[in-house]
């Protein structure tokens, strides 16, 4: 068969192309006589069977679960690979600002209502809820929920305003007297250090 635009190989060209070298007689295998070594190689004696494996550790006796009273609830911690679609402050309505002046270290608590589930309208108010069983700051259940803090601070404020939770918030009022001996109890104390 022959394939338009392809000529038949000149005999004469390939045989310009692989002429030899002069090196074939230095590159030539039948230019090295083996046959007149007579170094023989030692032969090893064969490897011992491996030792047998070691027996297994007998199994550690595990403590009894915790009570679940001791353990907060899985469903408030979700697994590091979970991101939520939905955009933060759609969990909020778009709102932003609370009626209530929560500072970030103010503590919150789950009210008897709260334990109960009772006026609890969103997943969140009962994740908030069942973290909320140990008193914890609102920095605190913003880490753990992974919410940004303008949005956990209005769920509380609404959870706080349905009675859900319970907001112990330091009253310091720069003004008062009171505030002011603290002040300076505050700055003894770091003098003395």
């Amino acid at each position: 068969m022959k394939i338009s635009g392809f000529t038949e190989p000149d005999p004469a060209g390939w045989d310009s192309l692989y002429q030899g070298t002069e090196r074939e007689a230095f590159d030539s295998p039948s230019r090295f006589e083996l046959s007149s070594i007579s170094t023989v190689m030692p032969r090893r004696p064969p490897a011992p069977p491996p030792e047998p494996a070691p027996p297994m550790p007998s199994p550690i006796r595990q403590s009894p679960p915790p009570r679940p009273s001791d353990v907060a609830p899985a469903s408030v911690y979700l697994p590091p690979a979970s991101g939520s679609r939905v955009r933060p402050y759609t969990r909020t309505g778009g709102r932003t600002r609370t009626a209530h002046d929560l500072a970030l270290e103010a503590l919150v608590s789950t009210s008897e209502d709260g334990r109960r589930y009772r006026g609890v309208r969103t997943p969140e108010h009962r994740q908030i809820c069942d973290l909320c069983l140990d008193t914890r700051s609102i920095a605190e259940i913003a880490a753990h929920l992974r919410l940004p803090l303008g949005v956990v601070k209005v769920l509380v404020g609404d959870m706080a305003d349905a009675g859900l939770v319970l907001i112990h918030q330091t009253e310091l009022i720069l003004g008062d007297s009171s505030s002011r001996a603290f002040m300076e109890r505050v700055l003894q104390g770091l003098r003395a250090l």
